[in-house]
């Protein structure tokens, strides 16, 4: 089997397999309690996803963890105050969906990237807004506000390399 079909069926099962998951701890009625403990762990995984994974800018953490996990078609742009990140198809949503229709959004895929933002640089949480989720809406959708007292690049440790490419 050629390299990229493996990937993709790695991929595909590690969807499933969250997406499964996820459905079952809603069945046992735990998901939100194993949510909020996966949350508190976040702030501690995410300086080492980050070294390990090259993590420089906020670009790189959407654009890296698509490439990595095949989940979300993540796109960024870069507006005046920070960026906003949309992604308008999610294989662990559609599957979640299928399977039952129990939310894996926050506990795997949003509270671990907004860890590895926050962790990254200068960006606190609270800049950070999910406007919508593939499984409520067409499209999950993120705002990252960059503070103006950090907005210039001497101070914001982002340094946008994935622009400069």
């Amino acid at each position: 089997m050629e390299i990229e079909k493996r990937l993709a069926f790695l991929q595909q099962t590690y969807a499933v397999s969250i997406a499964e998951t996820v459905n079952t701890y809603e069945k046992l009625k735990v998901l939100n309690a194993v949510v909020e403990k996966r949350k508190e762990r976040q702030p501690q995984a995410a300086p080492y996803l980050n070294q390990q994974l090259g993590i420089k800018s906020v670009e790189d953490i959407f654009h890296t963890l698509s490439e990595i996990y095949g989940c979300a078609n993540w796109t960024v742009k870069k507006i005046e105050d920070g960026y906003v990140a949309e992604a308008t198809s999610c294989k662990l949503c559609a599957f979640s969906k299928k399977m039952g229709g129990a939310n894996p959004c926050n506990g795997w895929c949003l509270d671990p990237m907004i860890a590895m933002i926050t962790a990254a640089g200068r960006i606190d949480a609270e800049s950070i807004t999910v406007e919508s989720t593939l499984m409520n809406g067409n499209c999950c959708r993120i705002s990252i506000h960059i503070h103006e007292d950090l907005n210039n690049a001497s101070q914001n440790p982002f340094t946008y390399e994935s622009k400069r490419r």
